[in-house]
C-alpha cells in the first residue's frame, strides 16, 4: 500500500458509502492475489490509502470479515483469511446437493408462474450476454452487477418454488461463506460465460418446466459443480491454492 497522504475519498465515488467501496476494492485485491493468506491489513494504512477516517476503514474491514476474507484482530486491524480450497470444495459439495434438491422440488410445483418467472430471468441474462462478454476485462462494473442480479433472480425463484423455507435459508447461509460474485470473476471467456449463465440454466429450466424432478436435480447439481471448478481454477491461478 502507498504511504502517501491523499485527499479524503480519493478514488471513491458517490453515492455508495466509502466503506462499501473500500471493501469492494480490497475484496477484489484479495481475490486477485495481491495479499497473501495471513498478511495483515492495518486500519491506519487503509485510512491513509483512501484518505478516510477510521470509521469507514473499520467498517470496510468488518464487511470483509463478513465475507470470510479477513479475520479482525483487536487493536491490530485484520489478517487475510481466504478459505482453503478444501473448505470451498466442502461448501460447494453441500450447495450442489441442496440446490439440486431445490430444483427437484421446483419441478414438482404446479404454479405456472414459476416457469414464467424463470423464463423472464433467463431472457434477461440472454439479453445481457453481449454486454457481459464485453465486460470480461472488468471495466464495466454495471454489466457485472446486472449479471449477478439476474442470476440471483433465476436461482431465487427455484429456492422459493418448492415452499421449503428452511432449505432456502440453508442455501443462503452457504452463499455467505464466500463472496458470491467471485465465480463471475473466474469466468474469463465468452464460451465459459455462455455455458454457465445460459446453457446450464436452459437445461435446468427445461427439466423444471416439464416436471422432471430427478433430472432437474442432476442438472442443477452439475451447474453448481461447474461453478466450483471455475472458482478453484481461478484461485489457484491467483496464488490462493492452499
Amino acid at each position: 500500500m502507498s504511504d502517501g497522504i491523499v485527499h479524503p475519498g480519493a478514488g471513491l465515488q458517490a453515492p455508495s458509502s466509502y466503506a462499501d467501496q473500500i471493501a469492494r476494492i480490497l475484496e477484489g485485491e484479495i481475490l486477485g492475489g495481491r495479499y497473501a493468506r495471513g498478511e495483515h491489513l492495518q486500519q491506519d494504512e487503509v485510512c491513509r490509502r483512501f484518505g478516510v477516517s477510521r470509521t469507514p476503514a473499520r467498517e470496510a474491514l468488518r464487511k470483509l470479515q463478513a465475507l470470510n476474507l479477513v479475520e479482525l484482530i483487536p487493536n491490530r486491524g485484520a489478517r487475510v483469511r481466504v478459505p482453503t480450497l478444501r473448505e470451498l470444495e466442502e461448501v460447494y459439495q453441500v450447495r450442489a446437493e441442496l440446490e439440486g434438491f431445490a430444483a427437484e422440488l421446483a419441478a414438482g410445483a404446479t404454479d405456472p408462474a414459476i416457469t414464467r418467472r424463470l423464463r423472464e430471468a433467463q431472457q434477461a441474462l440472454a439479453d445481457l450476454l453481449p454486454a457481459a462478454v464485453a465486460a470480461l476485462d472488468g471495466t464495466d462494473e454495471d454489466a457485472g452487477e446486472r449479471l449477478r442480479h439476474f442470476n440471483d433472480s433465476f436461482h431465487g425463484v427455484i429456492h422459493d418454488a418448492g415452499g421449503n423455507r428452511r432449505l432456502g435459508q440453508m442455501i443462503q447461509e452457504l452463499h455467505r461463506y464466500f463472496p458470491k460474485d467471485t465465480v463471475r470473476l473466474a469466468v474469463r471467456t465468452p464460451e465459459a460465460l455462455r455455458a454457465l449463465y445460459l446453457d446450464d440454466h436452459d437445461v435446468v429450466l427445461d427439466r423444471i418446466a416439464n416436471g422432471l424432478g430427478a433430472q432437474a436435480r442432476v442438472a442443477m447439481r452439475d451447474h453448481i459443480l461447474r461453478s466450483q471448478s471455475l472458482l478453484i481454477d481461478y484461485l489457484r491461478a491467483h496464488g490462493l491454492g492452499a
